[in-house]
């Protein structure tokens, strides 16, 4: 199973072929879009990759599950719940009839502290709401544009957007890396944790916000993780998409 998680700025309005090119490039499984506001949009992406799609709308963007195989179930956390900005909870049913939940995120942005302070919010409550599955050892993933660090990342920021070198400065030469080690503590998997490169901006890849979090899959059947900077994908959007394969 491939699985390709992307941010595709404001809809992808005016640039629907490019982004999908991008994406089917991936030859994937299921995608995860973050900003996936228009529905024309959406449906031409869809069409063109031949892919069942759901579509759950935020508090200012919307969030998209597109698979190859049928989506069984799904629940719009972000509407019910009004935190995260954008929550959806999916489960795909694969060929050999194993479903698969997937949470697709889209968090709060900016690096100040008090933008990871919203995040705290917002990761609580998308744990909360993946503790059954948790509870009940099922593998799941999580995927989207977290607008978050990892821990583990090294940034420059001279590599990153002036707003977050300016945040860099605003908190003593560092940036708050709290929310990502929440779901590393909960259990979930960063599958791109050995990636360098850099995902946002795609003029400026000092950080990478965008991951795919596993639970439940032993690391050895990841068999590939990387991020996608290809000449297309430097212009089709403000942000890389990252993919990872499960064996």
């Amino acid at each position: 199973m491939r699985i390709v998680s992307y941010n595709i700025l404001d809809g992808g309005e005016g640039r629907a072929d490019p982004v999908a090119e991008v994406i089917e490039a991936q030859r994937p499984d299921v995608v995860c879009l973050a900003e996936a506001d228009n529905t024309d949009v959406l449906a031409r992406i869809a069409k063109r990759l031949d892919m069942d799609s759901i579509q759950a709308w935020g508090e200012k963007h919307s969030v998209a599950l597109l698979s190859r195989w049928p989506i069984s179930e799904s629940v719009n956390h972000a509407a019910i719940r009004g935190k995260p900005r954008d929550l959806l909870e999916a489960t795909i049913r694969d060929a050999s009839g194993v479903e698969w939940p997937i949470g697709v995120v889209h968090f709060k942005g900016g690096a100040f502290e008090a933008d990871e302070a919203v995040r705290d919010t917002e990761v609580a409550i998308l744990l909360e709401v993946f503790s059954g599955h948790r509870t009940a050892g099922r593998p799941h993933l999580l995927a989207g544009d977290f607008n978050a660090n990892s821990p583990l990342q090294a940034i420059d920021p001279s590599q990153c957007s002036r707003r977050t070198a300016e945040a860099w400065l605003a908190n003593g030469n560092s940036i708050p890396r709290r929310v990502i080690q929440r779901l590393l503590d909960a259990g979930y998997v960063d599958a791109l944790a050995g990636v360098c490169e850099g995902t946002l901006t795609t003029q400026n890849p000092g950080q990478r916000v965008d991951y795919i979090f596993t639970y439940g899959i032993p690391a050895a059947r990841i068999v590939q993780a990387r991020v996608e900077q290809n000449r297309l994908a430097k212009y089709a959007s403000d942000h890389f998409p990252v993919v990872i394969e499960i064996q």
